[in-house]
């Protein structure tokens, strides 16, 4: 039994990740990191001058020692963002302790466009050997045909949050249409693919097949990007059919039971089960149970349709 101090922690940390699940995606689109047009991470006099024309936002929030897919978002001193085709990025990591930075990697990030409104982010895979504080130099130019030179800053740590590639997944019950009275106390999706919820994950790892798995809350998700996430494993789905199970899991439990605009239900168990930060998150696993790749925020077909034919 839970005694009262850990009860109110158990509560704090339901509430803390309930409010990133809704919030974190926008503002982390949205915000403006700190950052230097210099090539050291020193204040520039630009900064002093009212800060740098152009400033870089990571989007992912779980970055661990590993292969990682980082999404950034640039935006001008107004907020606006920056959109091109693709950025050179330079990946330094911020010696400790040590007034310099060392050339980790140096990648190329394409344009991802976002769904439901014009512009988008940055992705690049980025495989990171070390834990500790890394500083992105972006360099691309706009559709506009404007140079732009950005900089951010982010953490990567020693172990993911969510289950890492490689590691056996979470055997966690999930909520299907045979223990539900309507689909839509299970998907607050307007317009749900019943074929999502057939199984359980629990289920669907035990039937020799691979599992892509997207956690989302498409009618609650403030990035707009959850309901075309969940479409996006449907176009999935179709291309290759029954080699593989395709779950959709709703974060909130009763997604029809609304106040103010707002799900009254509890988060499903198997968010804390797989450590999620944030939504929506997209699992590929392989027919053994071990994650294959993962895709924090809006991933493309294409994105998960390559990653899972590298399985079948």
């Amino acid at each position: 039994m839970l005694n009262p101090g850990n009860k109110l922690e158990t509560i704090s940390r339901a509430l803390t990740l309930r409010t990133l699940l809704i919030l974190v995606p926008l503002l982390l689109l949205l915000a403006a990191a700190c950052s230097s047009d210099s090539e050291d991470p020193i204040i520039s006099s630009e900064q002093e001058a009212g800060g740098p024309a152009y400033s870089g936002t990571i989007i992912t929030t779980d970055m661990a020692v590993g292969m990682n897919r980082m999404l950034f978002g640039v935006t001008d001193r107004d907020g606006m963002p920056i959109i091109g085709d693709s950025a050179d990025v330079g990946v330094y990591f911020l010696v400790p302790r040590e007034d310099t930075r060392e050339l980790a990697k140096e990648v190329t990030a394409n344009f991802i466009s976002w769904p439901t409104v014009i512009g988008g982010v940055f992705g690049a895979e980025v495989d990171i050997p070390l834990g500790g504080v890394y500083e992105l130099d972006i360099r691309y130019t706009s559709s506009d045909g404007v140079e732009v030179f950005a900089q951010t800053s982010f953490l990567v740590k020693d172990e993911s949050e969510t289950p890492s590639v490689g590691s056996p997944a979470p055997a966690s019950v999930t909520h299907t249409l045979a223990d539900a009275e309507d689909i839509s106390h299970i998907t607050s999706s307007p317009e749900p693919d019943p074929e999502l919820y057939q199984l359980s994950i629990d289920e669907a790892l035990t039937r020799d097949k691979p599992l892509v798995i997207v956690f989302a809350t498409p009618a609650f998700c403030v990035s707009a990007t959850c309901g075309p996430q969940v479409g996006e494993l449907t176009k999935v789905k179709a291309i290759v059919g029954d080699r593989a199970n395709f779950i959709h899991v709703e974060v909130f439990e009763d997604p029809h039971l609304i106040e103010n605009h707002r799900p009254t239900g509890e988060l499903v168990p198997a968010v804390k089960e797989w450590g999620l930060p944030t939504e929506p998150w997209v699992f590929i696993v392989d027919k053994d149970g071990l994650v294959s790749a993962k895709f924090e925020q809006f991933t493309t077909a294409g994105e998960i349709e390559a990653k899972l034919l590298e399985i079948l």
